[in-house]
This record gives C-alpha cells, structure tokens and sequence, in this order.
C-alpha cells in the first residue's frame, strides 16, 4: 500500500508521499520510490503516483518527463485542462504504446483473467495436467461462465468518453482483436475447439472486461493532479485510475476531486491507505466505527428470541440512526472542525510539515501493528504548490 497526504488551504497546498512499494504478490517492498514529481517546470501542479509505477511497462516518471518536454510554455486555466491533456499525451505516445505493444498488453491481461477466473478452478481438482482443457471439463466451464457475467452486474458500465472516464467499446475490441483472441483460445483448447456457445461466452467476458468500469488488478493506477490553474484561485485536486491503452484509447476514470473555496476553506485528503489519518481526524479507529451500528443492533436485540426480532426492527433500526447522528456531530465538533480549523489558519510550510506528520503517522502505525506489513515507509517526499511560487521542494527522501 501507499500513503498520500494532500493538505490544502487558500495559501497553497501541500502533497507528501511515501516512498515504499510493493512488488509481485507483496512479499517484496522497496523503500526508495518516487510517488511526487512537479508535472512540468514553471506550472503550479503537482502529480502523485499509487498502484502500479508504470503503465504497460514503461515507468510513469519517464512518461512525466516526457510530458514535461511536450508541455513547454503552454499554460492552462484549470487543472483539469492540465490533467486531460496529459490523459491525451499518454493516449497518443505511439512511439511508447506503438499498435503491437498494445495488442501484446491486452493478451496478457484477457490470458490472466481467463486463467485466474475459469481454468485454474477448472484445474484445481484434476491429478493430470493436460495442456489443453478437455471436453469433459466444458460443463463445469459453462457454469464459471454464467457466474462470471452475474458478478459483472456489480459494475456500472464505463461512458465511451465523457468528462469522468474513457475507454474504447467493447464490440470494437472484439472486432479488432478477434484474431488474438482465436489464437488465444487456442492455446486454452488446442486441438479441442470450444463449441460455439463458449466461445461467445469467453468473449462477452471480454467486452465485459473493457465496458464495465473496471481495471484488471495488474493494470491499474492512480494519478492525482493537485495544483492551481492560471485562472483559479485556489488549490484543486483530481483523482483518476488509469489502466492501458486498447484499440488506440486510454481508459481511465476520474475517482475524487476537491477543492478549496470560500465555503470550504482548508481540506484533508488522503489518498491510498488512509485509516490512520482518518482516526487522527475523526478520533476513532475506522475498524471499529464500521463495527459500532452492529454492536449497537446487538446489544439491543439481546434477549428477545429470534422469531420476536423482526417486530423491533424498526425501532433498533430508528435508534441506530439516531446515534449515527449524535456520533457524527459529537465527531465533527470535538475532532473534524478544530483540525480543520487549524490548517486553514497554516502558512505554506505549516501545510508542509502537517502532510508529512500525516505520513510518517501511517508508517508508526504499520511498525507496530503486529501482522501488517510495513507497506508505508518513513521516508518522506514532501512538496508545496502555489499559486505565487508554484511547485517547491519542501522534503526530498534520498534515491538509491
């Protein structure tokens, strides 16, 4: 995991990010990672990294740099001009994402998913590993199927381009990729062609894939932009997950975004793992507030018989709400506004060293939790933007 703090007020904001990350399945973590870079000299924004630290392969800090070069003089009015142009600089780089690489990227992730959700199952229970799937395993395939296309119900479908998400449909990828996707159906059955209902079935399972508002786990990033544009006042921060570029389209889907103004005129954000910032800030453990309505539930059905419930479950429900109010505004009066409070009143380096306590306050709580692994480092990057000085160093960790 990954702990990103933005702290912001009128003055400016202030980003800080450790500098841990986690490799393969999680049992490799590197402590000297670059998550904070100035999108491009001379502008007012900065850019944060979590999940995956490249996209299809190449490192996101080359793709900044490189943006940074494209970028020059050009300034923009609000950063999510900033942001959506550099969405389109990543679209079209063919030279980094040419059409062969992006065909090879998406083998690899419909080949994951296929093995992953429908043969590795299939397989968990034979003695002798064929290297073609057998018919006699089909109907049981037809079942993962069925369930697979019901999980995806879960999912709201993915605009084909909008102002929160881009991605390319899904029947354009079938068409597109039918022939990669034969060869890959082959390597699964070999000499052993599918009928034609699974066939259809695994490829809805791919247009399902790339119309849903879903990333495969190993294709995915989070990009926050954090900055002020040249016709805005205050500071802004915009959120998206990233995956890969497909049939010539990025996808990406914008995921949070704050801002200060006149009604709100300090803000927290954290970003990745929060739960310690979030007790820091409501003064409660997330863990446990999650626990407390059915605690509460609990305690009050306690003696009555099972049959003798359903008729105080309106009332059990009606005190729930009620103390889900009284904990919130007593929360919001003793924590959330004197804190709040206090940043708004911070200059620049005040924003600065509130960030990185916040930090360094996620990585104590990992050192001590026994049984959680120390995805947070210590080691702190730290940087402020402004709408006077633009984007400064406050806090550089060393790079190995």
């Amino acid at each position: 995991m990954t702990c990103e703090v933005v702290v912001m007020n009128k003055r400016g904001a202030a980003l800080a990010a450790d500098s841990a990350i986690t490799v393969g399945d999680g049992d490799k973590i590197y402590h000297h990672a670059q998550k904070l870079f100035p999108l491009a000299p001379a502008t007012s924004v900065g850019i944060m990294l979590s999940g995956s630290p490249e996209i299809m392969g190449v490192p996101w800090e080359i793709i900044i740099k490189s943006y940074a070069r494209q970028l020059g003089d050009r300034r923009f009015d609000r950063l999510e001009e900033y942001a959506r142009d550099f969405l389109r600089f990543v679209e079209g780089s063919t030279m980094l994402f040419p059409d062969s690489v992006q065909k090879n990227w998406f083998r690899i992730l419909v080949e994951s998913y296929w093995r992953g959700q429908f043969m590795v199952p299939l397989r968990s229970g034979e003695k002798r590993q064929e290297k073609a799937l057998p018919r006699t395993l089909w109907p049981a395939l037809k079942q993962l199927l069925l369930k697979d296309h019901a999980n995806w119900r879960k999912y709201s479908w993915m605009p084909a381009q909008g102002e929160d998400s881009s991605n390319v449909e899904g029947g354009k990828i079938l068409s597109d990729y039918g022939a990669l996707l034969d060869k890959l159906e082959w390597e699964f059955f070999g000499t052993h062609a599918p009928s034609r209902e699974i066939r259809n079935a695994l490829r809805t399972t791919v247009k399902l894939m790339y119309d849903k508002r879903w990333f495969h786990p190993h294709d995915r990033s989070w990009i926050a932009f954090v900055g002020i544009g040249e016709a805005e006042p205050f500071p802004v921060l915009l959120e998206y997950q990233v995956g890969s570029i497909v049939a010539g389209r990025l996808r990406w889907a914008k995921t949070d975004q704050a801002e200060v103004n006149r009604a709100n005129s300090a803000i927290v954000v954290p970003l990745a793992q929060r739960d310690a910032i979030d007790m820091f800030f409501r003064g409660i453990d997330p863990g446990l507030d999650a626990k407390l309505d059915d605690m509460l539930a609990r305690s009050l059905y306690h003696g009555f018989a099972k049959k003798d419930r359903r008729y105080h479950r309106g009332k059990v429900e009606k005190i729930q709400k009620e103390f889900r109010r009284l904990l919130e505004q007593d929360i919001d009066e003793r924590y959330k506004a004197p804190l709040i409070a206090s940043v708004d009143a911070l200059p620049q380096q005040g924003l600065a060293r509130i960030a990185e306590a916040l930090v360094r306050l996620t990585a104590f709580r990992a050192r001590i939790s026994i049984g959680q692994k120390e995805t947070v480092d210590g080691e702190t990057n730290v940087a402020v933007v402004s709408k006077g000085e633009g984007f400064i160093w406050s806090k550089r960790a060393a790079r190995e």
